[in-house]
């Protein structure tokens, strides 16, 4: 006679068994500052990406899915948790919007939980390639508290902060530059360097203190000073750097080789894989501020380096798509293609589209920085050619992935995302969203609110932005700010319908007003009591570098380079 616990544990391995052969792959692509008007298959047509365009055409087109955030470091924290970052601090009050320096004790708080994490403990096998931007180091370099590796990825092979300006070697006054500018031009910091230095020799002409420490005093302060100064304006070093695991292995890099490099790794990555559960995530560089593409593409598009970099990276999806077809994976593999956040439209540089959506990168109630190009394709269950025009959010993927692995959500947290699966499957033709609330920082800007019945989905501007006349972006900045003389308040909120107006021409001002106001406000209501207190990851204090923080190859000299070998891609072409 077998026991219970034998019998019921023995019942337990065949059905993981019997679930394993139908549990599917995951390739995640997330590309960088990519605007909906820069793909193909949503309606760009002079820019070429086939390879990604394929994708909606064997699979779905998600034509209102929306990121959490306007802007990387938030934004990508949600996609991960399933969980608006206000929940857990990856917000600040205004500038800056996310990271912009390594060497700072910021990052994903350990308390949250990832969908890499999840598929790990069903015994997938899980590599993040590419952008991280969540933190690293908390006390000191090396600790590496809020590495990938700390969040569900076995292994890690990308740039542990963002590939910025700063990183191109050809830009002559970088954003560290401009910083470090200001700073000393309008906090006189040499001036008050020099009086505590004057101040330190008089305390020992007075005997109150000894040499030994003066010179302690005076390393201190002049490390106070000169630090900052020193790594603001040497960012292209000190931030710009690849990590290979726990080590790093280019600083600064070579932006140009990124690409076919995380291309390179996914291959090898796929092919280690094939015979066990995997999830890939492969997150570009493309398109964001140093846009040097790797050699073989430049020239090839009619959009400068920004088409080259859009049309190096659909290359880029089109090898490891073809390498998952070659494997004889593609039938049960999860494949989902998004971007962080809209394009940026302010920087002064080649950019790209945000379509018919007004505004762009880091406009957290603008439709042109939070609707993404978004593809899924899993053969087994979704059908070839699918349309989702409903609303759906990014942090939908943690709870999509939890119901496909058939493991419950964590319950001591808030799970903002909602399964989409009946969505893509065909089982469900309205939003699983009543509410989706979207943020600039820690300001609410706008709420979508989707009723049960009819075809339309409202959308309450609290807030709006202050554009530069005859644009829709705050060019003096470079950016927008969310809060301040820059921003206007809305009384009463501005409402649209974003279903039939999706470029939010024409306000409601009818008697369905007051009615769908009533809702929303009562959802705001109930959404601010469900928030709690939480210390803020994101502000001023990210422009200072911590010297003890920084990360360096080659000690002292912060310089170290990686060769490899890319013979076995056809770069250019297809794998």
């Amino acid at each position: 006679m077998v026991r219970p616990a034998w019998f019921a544990f023995l019942c337990c391995v065949a059905l993981g068994s019997s679930r394993g052969s139908d549990r599917p792959n995951f390739v995640f692509f997330v590309a960088d500052d990519l605007g909906i008007g820069d793909v193909g298959c949503f309606g760009n047509d002079t820019i070429r990406t086939p390879h990604i365009d394929r994708i909606a055409a064997k699979g779905a087109k998600l034509t209102q899915h929306l990121a959490a955030a306007a802007v990387c470091t938030p934004s990508r924290s949600a996609f991960l948790t399933g969980r608006y970052p206000i929940r857990y601090g990856m917000v600040g009050t205004d500038l800056p919007l996310a990271f912009v320096q390594l060497a700072i004790p910021s990052g994903l708080p350990r308390s949250e939980v990832t969908f890499p994490q999840l598929a790990k403990a069903h015994g997938y096998r899980t590599a993040l390639l590419g952008k991280w931007h969540l933190g690293l180091n908390c006390a000191w370099a090396g600790d590496h508290c809020h590495h990938p590796s700390n969040f569900g990825f076995d292994y890690f092979y990308g740039l542990p902060l963002t590939n910025g300006l700063d990183c191109d070697p050809d830009v002559t006054v970088t954003v560290g530059q401009y910083i470090a500018m200001l700073l000393y031009r309008h906090l006189r910091l040499w001036e008050i360097s020099t009086t505590i230095f004057v101040a330190i020799l008089a305390l020992k002409y007075f005997r109150y203190i000894q040499w030994k420490t003066v010179f302690l005093l005076s390393v201190f302060g002049w490390s106070l000073v000169a630090y900052p100064h020193l790594a603001l304006t040497n960012g292209r070093r000190l931030n710009c750097v690849i990590m290979r695991d726990d080590e790093i292995i280019e600083m600064p890099f070579n932006v140009s080789t990124i690409t076919p490099r995380m291309t390179l790794e996914a291959v090898r990555f796929l092919e280690e894989s094939k015979k066990e559960p995997f999830l890939l995530e492969v997150s570009y560089w493309n398109v964001h501020t140093a846009q040097l593409p790797y050699m073989e593409f430049r020239g090839r598009s009619r959009h400068g380096l920004y088409g080259d970099a859009v049309e190096e990276m659909d290359w880029s999806v089109g090898v490891v798509m073809a390498t998952l077809e070659r494997l004889g994976l593609t039938e049960n593999t999860f494949v989902y293609f998004t971007s962080d956040n809209g394009g940026h439209i302010e920087t002064g540089v080649e950019g790209g589209s945000n379509g018919i959506y007004k505004g762009g990168k880091g406009q957290g109630g603008s439709e042109g920085g939070i609707r993404m190009p978004t593809l899924v394709q899993w053969p087994r269950k979704i059908k070839p050619g699918t349309v989702v025009s409903e609303a759906t959010s990014q942090m939908d993927i943690f709870p999509t992935v939890a119901d496909i692995l058939g493991t419950p959500l964590p319950q001591d947290k808030v799970i903002d995302g909602r399964n989409i699966m009946p969505l893509l499957g065909g089982a469900a033709v309205t939003s699983p969203h009543d509410v989706l609330f979207h943020y600039c920082s820690e300001y609410l800007h706008a709420v979508r609110y989707r009723p049960r019945e009819g075809n339309v989905t409202w959308k309450a501007h609290f807030v709006s932005y202050n554009w530069d006349p005859g644009t829709t972006g705050c060019y003096s900045l470079r950016i927008c700010r969310c809060a301040g003389q820059e921003v206007t308040y809305n009384d009463p909120p501005l409402l649209y319908d974003v279903t039939n107006d999706p470029g939010e021409d024409r306000p409601i001002s009818d008697p369905r007003y007051p009615v769908v106001m009533g809702v929303i406000n009562k959802a705001v209501e109930e959404h601010v009591r469900s928030l709690t207190e939480e210390e803020k990851q994101i502000g001023l204090s990210n422009f200072i570098p911590r010297p003890w923080l920084q990360e360096c190859c080659n000690f002292p000299f912060c310089d170290c380079k990686e060769d490899v070998d890319l013979s076995s891609l056809e770069i250019g072409g297809q794998s």
